[in-house]
């Protein structure tokens, strides 16, 4: 039987043609394997794998090997600050999805015992961390894909926010009754072109229904934007997350709509990364 350490060395050097940080994935993967925290198996090298656990490692670093995402492999990403359990039915959460969330935060704070619906929310990250957030609101999420919305679920009762969230599954506004304050969306946006450039951990991994959005990539902005409408209620807003060169096509669907105050937000890579609008009245 081997030690941790010899193990972590073993993983780092199968996995260092497949992974930017060998080390780093090897010992997360252990630490998973071992139900405990990174830092325990830097600082007890020199304690034994049990067999049983030496094999579900073995098996988890050829998955890596093999290019499968970290977070696929544990099960779980962190996103503002909480975990969130994945599967291979739903998208992993992305530190840059926390722009659209924080602004949605923002927006909420003045808003008393806001309804909030998250449109294609896959893990549910988007709509729970509001929900987390913002004690007043009430949350629904939905989306096509009876497996994203288990997901969620599982998501909900982890964080302890079941009983003020509400689960639909519905493609896009179908099977949702309601109107919102806010209505927030991830929605599929790769175009056909840059479907096939996507990199290999995406491409071969993350569900692609969850990735296309039509040959130009707009198509889920044009069908939400345009019933959008009729779901918001006074003052309401739609806040979307786009693809790094769609801001403005984006912002002119939303224009076009009769969205008022539109705006673009930068990631922390200056790139765009969300747009959102207020529907207002006519005076």
């Amino acid at each position: 039987m081997a030690t941790l350490g010899q193990m972590l060395s073993w993983a780092a050097k199968e996995i260092e043609s497949s992974s930017e940080t060998p080390m780093l994935d090897a010992r997360v993967i252990l630490a998973h394997v071992l139900g405990k925290d990174p830092v325990y198996v830097m600082t007890e090298r020199d304690v034994v794998l049990p067999r049983a656990h030496e094999w579900v490692y073995r098996d988890a670093i050829e998955r890596r090997k093999k290019g499968t995402p970290i977070a696929y492999i544990t099960g779980m990403k962190e996103f503002m600050g909480m975990d969130f359990r994945v599967s291979l039915s739903v998208l992993i959460p992305r530190a840059d999805t926390e722009v659209l969330v924080e602004k949605a935060i923002e927006i909420l704070k003045s808003r008393k015992e806001a309804k909030v619906l998250d449109l294609c929310c896959g893990s549910g990250a988007i709509g729970l961390s509001i929900a987390k957030f913002i004690g007043g609101a009430h949350v629904v999420l939905a989306d096509i894909s009876k497996e994203a919305i288990g997901v969620s679920k599982e998501n909900a009762v982890m964080h302890g926010l079941d009983e003020r969230v509400d689960f639909v599954v519905s493609d896009l506004f179908e099977g949702i009754s309601g109107s919102f304050d806010v209505i927030a969306s991830n929605p599929p946006y790769i175009s056909g072109k840059d479907m096939e450039k996507l990199p290999k951990d995406v491409a071969d991994f993350e569900p692609h229904g969850a990735l296309y959005g039509g040959e130009d990539g707009l198509d889920f902005y044009r069908k939400i934007t345009e019933n959008a409408i009729s779901r918001l209620n006074s003052g309401g807003v739609l806040i979307f997350e786009i693809g790094y060169d769609q801001g403005d096509e984006v912002m002119d669907i939303m224009k076009r709509n009769g969205f008022k105050g539109i705006q673009l937000l930068r990631d922390l890579s200056g790139r765009p990364r969300v747009v959102f609008g207020e529907l207002v009245p006519e005076t």
